[in-house]
């Protein structure tokens, strides 16, 4: 479930919250599932499934390890996509944004709220990096949970805030007249356009 807050006074995320409940309601399955879009230094997008967290008046906030792939392409290019898609409502929502570290304060609290199996998990994997077998996982994450400090959140992991500018709600149709509205943040102010099919 991701946490939605005080959002009334912004039209896109409004419509993100009633899209949201509305495939909740229909009984939507890993509904906090977003794709997120980077672009690495040799300027070839990455793709990757994470979780969003909290949505506020102005943020997408999720959290990973800062030394993954994905970190170090948000390094060399803060622009960034998120893409949702909800097939039990047949929604799909594509934001776009740029991408900022979350502060130290809300990145400690969330960590004080998780469970220590997670921490410990943070805290042991080189996210993506290259190792000889599962089996070192395992023993990496074991290792960990008997002597590491999981009540301490390491420097290396933390929030990463998205700051949309760009929302295109789908909402589709069998007829394929599929319904398409597109939001763009320009000159401090959000501008709609309707989309064809």
């Amino acid at each position: 479930m991701i946490q939605i807050d005080n959002i009334d006074s912004l039209k896109p995320l409004n419509l993100f919250q009633n899209a949201y409940k509305e495939a909740l309601e229909a009984g939507q399955k890993n509904i906090e599932a977003a794709c997120l879009s980077t672009v690495s230094e040799s300027n070839n997008p990455h793709s990757r499934f994470i979780n969003i967290k909290y949505i506020n008046p102005s943020e997408f906030i999720f959290f990973s390890n800062f030394l993954s792939p994905k970190g170090q392409h948000i390094n060399h290019n803060n622009n960034v996509a998120l893409t949702f898609f909800w097939n039990e409502a047949n929604i799909q929502i594509r934001v776009e944004g740029v991408i900022s570290r979350l502060d130290d304060i809300r990145s400690d609290l969330h960590w004080s709220g998780r469970l220590q199996s997670k921490n410990a998990l943070a805290i042991s994997s080189r996210q993506s990096s290259l190792v000889k077998s599962y089996e070192d996982i395992l023993s990496n994450y074991d290792n960990c949970i008997k002597t590491k400090d999981l009540s301490k959140r390491p420097s290396y992991w933390g929030g990463l805030v998205i700051e949309p500018s760009y929302f295109e709600f789908w909402q589709g149709h069998k007829s394929r007249l599929n319904k398409r509205d597109l939001y763009q943040f320009k000159e401090g102010v959000w501008n709609h356009s309707i989309l064809q099919p």
